[in-house]
């Protein structure tokens, strides 16, 4: 009766709106308007920013910004998200899945160790709308009419100055789930289950955390510290009341539009140098290492497998292989598959079918989740998950590494890696490492 009564005043809200209002509007960089938000009272509580930060270098890029929140779904399940966007047929919902979702695909057993509580599972709609082409340079924006005074205000008093000065975060202390020594023995341990046959690869991580000095509500100058520092193509600023996401996220999950599903893993790493011939050697070392290749093509694998649930037969292909892409602070391998979803079909189903992100787990991927539960003896919670924009139609989710969560006064992110039969523990627990570096940057403490 009360989700009744709930739906009944939802569409009495939806008619008092009235129609939706789809304007384009003269291209501003979305940063900049995403740094008004973050500076706008009426705004800043809840709202969020897919950003394409590398669009000059990748073909198709958009970012998204949406404010003014509609509707919240927290949940431990994928139940209210299926419901909602099947019933919904253009809202757009934007949020976060947590990694222990999985627990509601194959039955784990569940680690009640954690270090910040949120919802498993938290998306929104909102009000205000803008769709960011990076290429045409075209910016869309949706809302509805009734509030249009409201948002041609906001434009109207667009303040294109933006304080590129670099924040850190100041912190009081920063500890992990486990030491340098305990990672390593571990990766041991894994190497020991893949000798007996258990697994072929398992990727293990460690989670950093610690409380902040400041009791700031808004750490959207952190972000842009992090974009300076460490920008990926599937970037994202979500702030839902106390709660905010701070990510860098290089690689895509799930992208599907018109049937067409793609995902690109990355597994392989070279760390960057400032030294250019040592650069191109930590490069070269990637594009051509045995072992990288081989973590990779598992994963590669593991996801044909995810996908071929869903698809229709005889579609999935790998449309690239072994590709090398450039950061900042490191070079990744990165892989391509696609498919056709089938009709009968919907979003949720093939988000469920692939999740966790492959990449995150190991291989196989039940037997390596299991494995890395027991090593870990933490939930990962948003790491490992997926960030992004789901709809009746498409969806469009990064996979969630390179990412600071803030819950109130703590914080916490994640790294880790593959580890195979052939992996040097030294190495793997350097490139943990290597992998945090743009967070370290944002902090004023650092962890040795």
């Amino acid at each position: 009766m009360v989700q009744i009564l709930l739906e009944l005043v939802q569409q009495f809200l939806d008619q008092e709106m009235g129609k939706i209002i789809d304007k384009e509007i003269d291209w501003i960089e979305p940063i900049i308007i995403a740094n008004n938000i973050a500076e706008n009272k009426n705004f800043s509580d809840n709202f969020i920013f897919l950003y394409s930060a590398l669009d000059q270098e990748n073909n198709n890029s958009k970012s998204y910004i949406s404010f003014a929140i509609k509707e919240i779904i927290k949940s431990d399940n994928f139940t209210e998200i299926e419901e909602r966007i099947l019933k919904n047929n253009q809202e757009n919902y934007f949020g976060y899945l947590s990694y222990e979702l999985k627990n509601k695909i194959e039955k784990f057993e569940a680690i009640n160790n954690k270090y910040i509580t949120i919802p498993q599972l938290y998306f929104a709609s909102f009000h205000f709308n803008l769709e960011f082409d990076h290429e045409e340079q075209k910016l869309i924006c949706k809302f509805p009419e009734n509030l249009t005074d409201k948002f041609e205000n906001f434009f109207k008093n667009i303040d294109k100055n933006i304080n590129s000065k670099r924040k850190k975060l100041n912190i009081t202390d920063l500890k992990s789930n486990f030491s340098d020594q305990e990672y390593l023995k571990k990766i041991q341990n894994i190497q020991n289950r893949i000798k007996e046959g258990d697994i072929y690869q398992a990727n293990l991580t460690r989670k950093f955390h610690g409380k902040l000095n400041n009791t700031e509500n808004n750490h959207f100058d952190i972000f842009k510290s992090l974009m300076q520092i460490s920008p990926g193509n599937f970037s994202s600023f979500i702030k839902f009341d106390n709660l905010e996401i701070i990510s860098s996220s290089p690689e895509l999950f799930l992208d599907i539009e018109n049937s067409k599903i793609k995902s690109c893993p990355i597994k392989g790493t070279s760390p960057r140098s400032d030294d250019k011939i040592q650069d191109q050697k930590n490069f070269e070392y990637l594009q051509n290492s045995p072992k990288e290749k081989s973590e990779n093509l598992m994963i590669v694998d593991l996801v044909r497998n995810d996908l071929s649930k869903n698809c229709e037969n005889n579609s999935i292909k790998v449309d690239n292989l072994f590709k090398i892409l450039s950061f900042k602070k490191i070079h990744h391998m990165v892989s391509e598959i696609s498919g056709k979803k089938q009709n009968n079909k919907n979003v949720i189903e093939v988000i469920k079918g692939c999740f966790p992100p492959g990449s995150m787990t190991g291989a196989p991927k039940i037997k390596a989740m299991e494995i890395c539960d027991d090593l870990e003896q933490i939930q990962r919670g948003i790491y490992s998950g997926a960030i992004g924009l789901i709809n009746k139609n498409i969806c469009k989710l990064s996979v969630v590494i390179r990412t600071l969560i803030i819950n109130g006064n703590k914080f916490e992110f994640q790294s880790g890696g593959a580890i195979t039969y052939d992996s040097d523990p030294a190495k793997e627990l350097q490139e943990s490492k290597d992998k945090n570096k743009g967070i370290i940057e944002l902090l004023i403490k650092n962890y040795e």
